[in-house]
């Protein structure tokens, strides 16, 4: 199937959403370090490769990931731990739910690896 545009503004609300549910008066804390990275990403629009990625899709098949997605978390990975190998990244989305959300996944529904290196 063809992918879903989400625009920068609906991945802004949707890091919003998942911020305040999982990191306001919970378990789960941000230390200063996080915060260059969440302003990076924030003001980062890669909304545009959805749109230049989706005549690669198929018109059928399962729901595939969003490519901006796919690029924001490949992204962070340069920013966070820019020798990590791929591999290891998918575990990291999986333990830290700061990564997948900021990547705009739910925490607990994150690629697996054989899908992130399909796209890289």
């Amino acid at each position: 199937m063809k992918p879903v545009f989400v625009s920068h503004e609906a991945y802004q609300n949707f890091v919003m959403d998942q911020l305040q549910t999982h990191y306001s008066g919970g378990i789960l804390t941000l230390v200063n370090r996080d915060w260059p990275v969440i302003s990076k990403l924030w003001i980062t629009d890669l909304s545009f490769i959805t749109l230049q990625l989706r005549d690669m899709y198929d018109a059928k098949g399962p729901d595939p990931r969003d490519p901006a997605s796919i690029m924001r978390s490949y992204l962070l990975l340069i920013l966070t731990n820019p020798t990590m190998s791929i591999t290891k990244w998918v575990e990291q989305l999986h333990r830290i739910p700061l990564y997948a959300i900021l990547s705009g996944f739910e925490p607990g529904d994150t690629p697996r690896c054989r899908y992130l290196l399909r796209f890289f």
